[in-house]
């Protein structure tokens, strides 16, 4: 007869003890936990991400303004324009212009609302066109010499922005060319300049103070032809 002691039921199956009830509550809060953590770290990422974009696209925060941007959304109210013919009559003479409200560089809301009692000289801006780089001097002049009648608004719109071209960005090419007036940051899709059927720059609107285009004219233009192009547009 063997003096050697029994062995115990785990030497005979190789398993072992079950783990406690206590250890299983453990491990299950752990892994609430990471879930958790993990949960809280993608929400963060997602609002980041998304308020990057806003700011890039100068999108439309509180409605009232917009975040400084070279291009801006803008928002046309009522029918576009024609684009000029090559000869002939302007088919937009007579009609009224479409109501433009977007934002400056900076983003503050600016408006271009036809009529109102007065009248206003729409001039459509490219910062790489060297004819707009040569005109804005001669509006400036032209204004100097006191040759801007005291009843009409003058406003820009910058337009066709192009971070590949010259004089890039427009907000401070337009600081840089010593622009006194308004202006008005298009969008990049060229929504304002689409509206008011611009096909190229500078290009002059002269619209009446009852809302309807009086004359458009396309190219440089000296301080005389500009006086006559007033006078002209605002007798009509």
């Amino acid at each position: 007869m063997s003096n050697r002691p029994a062995r115990r039921a785990r030497s005979q199956s190789g398993r072992r003890p079950a783990p406690s009830q206590s250890n299983k509550k453990l491990w299950m809060w752990i892994v609430a936990g990471v879930l958790v953590v993990a949960a809280v770290l993608l929400i963060a990422i997602v609002s980041t991400s998304g308020s990057d974009d806003k700011v890039s696209e100068g999108t439309v925060g509180t409605g009232n303004s917009s975040s400084p941007a070279e291009t801006q959304p803008v928002t046309v109210l009522g029918d576009a324009l024609p684009t000029p013919p090559d000869s002939g009559a302007d088919t937009a003479i007579g009609l009224t212009a479409p109501t433009l409200q977007g934002f400056s560089f900076d983003g503050t809301p600016i408006d271009i609302t036809p009529g109102g009692g007065r009248a206003k000289m729409v001039v459509f801006l490219a910062h790489w066109c060297p004819h707009c780089n040569k005109e804005i001097p001669v509006l400036q002049a032209w204004a100097a010499s006191r040759g801007v009648p005291d009843g009409l608004d003058i406003v820009g719109v910058s337009t066709a922005v192009s971070n590949q071209r010259d004089n890039y960005p427009p907000s401070q090419w337009i600081v840089n060319k010593n622009w006194t007036w308004p202006i008005m940051a298009d969008s990049a899709k060229g929504d304002a300049a689409i509206a008011y059927g611009v096909a190229g720059f500078p290009t002059f609107t002269i619209v009446g103070a009852d809302g309807k285009v009086k004359l458009r004219s396309s190219g440089e233009l000296s301080i005389d032809e500009l006086s006559a192009l007033v006078s002209q547009a605002l007798a009509g």
